[in-house]
């Protein structure tokens, strides 16, 4: 006992020593780390985006469909979100750990999202069933194809690739579903990433 005692010590002076003498430190704040911080590379700053682009389209295709769920009369729409649903908690786990791998969380819900959630509260009938299809499947689904498409070529990271490209059959079929549940929806084009 008394020996491990005095090794205990003598490893606390050596330490003191060595950090007296100048040996380097850890950063110990936030903004001497920020000082050393390099920006992510160009592919990793895709991929980052592009994670928190799906987890909060995710969360608010998920958030409407519950809505759409209880509240449409329309079987085919029920359907749709039925179906969204379901992909939403298949693919909610493995968007988790994509992001916990990069130390990122969920994203909160943007104001957008906000305010078309709120407004899908106030409607119902066929004026619901509209918005819904266009607002929350159709156009977004759209945009996340081309989003995917984009990520599939052009991300670094193989394990993201595999999963873009597994989700990528699953999303068009929805598209499909989507614009065959009300035949005079919207197909406008959407923007990339």
């Amino acid at each position: 006992m008394r020996g491990t005692t005095m090794l205990m010590v003598a490893a606390v002076a050596s330490l003191a020593a060595a950090l007296a003498w100048g040996a380097p430190r850890p950063a110990a704040y936030a903004a001497s780390a920020a000082a050393g911080a390099r920006p992510l590379p160009v592919a990793q700053r895709l991929e980052r985006r592009f994670l928190q682009l799906t987890a909060a389209n995710l969360r608010f295709q998920s958030e409407a469909s519950r809505l759409a769920a209880a509240r449409s009369n329309n079987p085919a729409v029920k359907d749709l979100a039925n179906t969204l649903l379901a992909r939403q908690q298949q693919v909610q786990p493995e968007l988790l750990r994509l992001l916990h791998v990069r130390g990122m969380a969920m994203p909160i819900p943007a104001n957008a999202h906000t305010r078309l959630l709120k407004q899908l509260g106030k409607l119902s009938g066929a004026k619901f069933d509209r918005l819904y299809v266009d607002e929350v499947v159709l156009r977004p689904h759209q945009a996340e194809i081309a989003n995917y498409e984009k990520v599939a070529a052009q991300a670094e990271d193989p394990v993201l690739k595999a999963w873009v490209e597994k989700q990528l059959p699953a999303l068009r079929l929805q598209l499909a579903k989507a614009a065959r549940a009300l035949p005079n929806a919207s197909l406008h084009g959407q923007r990339a990433v």
